[in-house]
């Protein structure tokens, strides 16, 4: 009997994917990637080929068995095939929250074209809720986790801080893009402070991703007897040993980006508590020995933390000397997130079963921009065929629909998921890492 066939379109579609190799070596399957797809996730791009012409770039996923697509654009690439002639279930993995005209109307589009086998997981109840307001069955879970072989306590950790020339001391650590959405300016002022209790302390920040206009008044403040470490690039290692190292990892971010909180996921699987908002994945994430969540505030520029808690809080972890050990907070976190755990959630590519149903009765419509309500009502009133044509050329042209850019609503529509994702501290806790499928929109 020969192998399952998964077809996979990766979040920039056309690239290697080392999902998709984790997904063929759990579940002994062949994966496809197909070469040249147009990156739908990204900003619009005018040289998208037409659907006529990409049908031509996608035969072995139309002739996959299962087919699963990362990003918001997944659920128009499960359109697309379909439109083509694919026959199995679809397996979505927006790993973002919707935030642009695009991202709802390929939810529009997919409608016509779903099935009963299909699964989407997102990272996050309140995630999970924004996409059934727009009809998506969006079910809870994180299926690739995080990596448990390197995310532990590891003994000689503190080494990092010699090769990094950071001296000894208290650390407070932040993993992540270095851009706007993670508010570092707002986590230094409050890790700034805490220097003030705690004059050892020392902060570091490490990131892969760093916009340089955003961070070039921290550049300026940076230096040996600053206190305040920028981690270019660091490398897997190091940054292993830097999540062990630190004292307590804290994030100041209310994005609207991210469904699920990885960076403090890896932290509480090295052993070290946290410190962030409670908004959107950060609040499910911290539901666990070592995790602290700190309010939100509505400010006239949308959700921030709230900065004077931040530094209550940070500063009762760093003082405290009966918390959890690092192993039972390692140990809860690698329960609940471990990859080689975590993964089960995909079983069903190989299994080819329905997904379990979900009740969107409770899931009141999102309040869109008026063009876009009136765009949706032209969308429905086509054939599906008709409909996903149109949708396409929207992402070839912003301008496409009758001359009008309809981008021009995303930043009415950012605001209020931004204000969606907010977690009152009466909301139940999820499990975005259990793949529970939650009944309640």
């Amino acid at each position: 009997m020969s192998a399952p066939v998964i077809g996979y379109v990766p979040f920039d579609a056309g690239t290697a994917s080392e999902e998709a190799r984790w997904v063929r070596d759990r579940f002994a399957c062949d994966v496809v990637i197909p070469p040249g797809l147009p990156p739908l996730n990204g900003n619009v791009m005018v040289n998208i080929a037409s659907l006529e012409r990409t049908r031509d770039l996608v035969p072995d996923l139309v002739a996959a068995d299962w087919l699963i697509a990362e990003g918001p654009a997944g659920l128009l690439w499960t359109a697309v095939l379909r439109r083509f002639g694919f026959k199995g279930g679809a397996t979505v993995l927006p790993y973002l929250n919707p935030c642009r005209w695009q991202d709802v109307a390929g939810a529009a589009v997919y409608d016509r074209f779903k099935d009963p086998r299909d699964r989407v997981y997102v990272g996050s109840t309140p995630s999970a809720r924004i996409y059934r307001r727009l009809g998506i069955q969006a079910q809870i879970g994180e299926p690739f986790g995080i990596d448990d072989r390197r995310f532990h306590p590891r003994p000689h950790a503190a080494d990092v801080l010699r090769r990094l020339n950071i001296p000894r001391g208290r650390l407070l650590l932040f993993v992540g893009r270095a851009q706007p959405d993670k508010d570092l300016y707002r986590l230094l002022r409050a890790g700034l402070k805490a220097r003030i209790l705690f004059p050892d302390l020392q902060i570091a920040i490490a990131s892969h991703v760093i916009d340089e206009s955003y961070v070039a008044t921290l550049r300026r403040g940076l230096g040996h007897d600053s206190g305040v470490h920028l981690i270019e690039r660091p490398s897997n290692e190091d940054l292993a040993d830097l999540y062990c190292a630190a004292d307590v990892f804290v994030t100041a971010a209310t994005s609207h980006f991210e469904t699920f909180g990885r960076a403090p996921a890896e932290a509480l699987a090295s052993g070290t508590p946290v410190v962030a908002p409670r908004y959107d994945g950060f609040a499910e994430v911290l539901d666990q020995p070592g995790g602290r969540l700190v309010g939100v505030a509505m400010e006239e520029s949308g959700p921030r933390v709230r900065e004077e808690e931040l530094l209550r809080t940070t500063f009762d972890v760093l003082s405290a000397n009966d918390g959890p050990p690092a192993a039972q907070l390692s140990e809860a976190a690698h329960r609940r997130f471990a990859r080689s755990r975590t993964i089960e959630l995909l079983a069903h590519v190989v299994g080819n079963t329905d997904a379990p149903p979900i009740d969107l009765s409770d899931a009141s419509p999102m309040v869109l921009p008026a063009a876009w309500d009136d765009e949706l009502r032209r969308l429905a009133a086509l054939p599906a065929g008709a409909a996903l044509n149109r949708v396409w050329n929207g992402h070839r042209d912003a301008a496409a629909f009758d001359g009008v850019n309809l981008s021009r609503g995303n930043g009415r529509f950012i605001d209020a998921v931004r204000r969606a994702l907010c977690v009152t501290a009466s909301d139940p806790p999820g499990q975005p890492s259990a793949g529970r499928s939650d009944d309640a929109a």
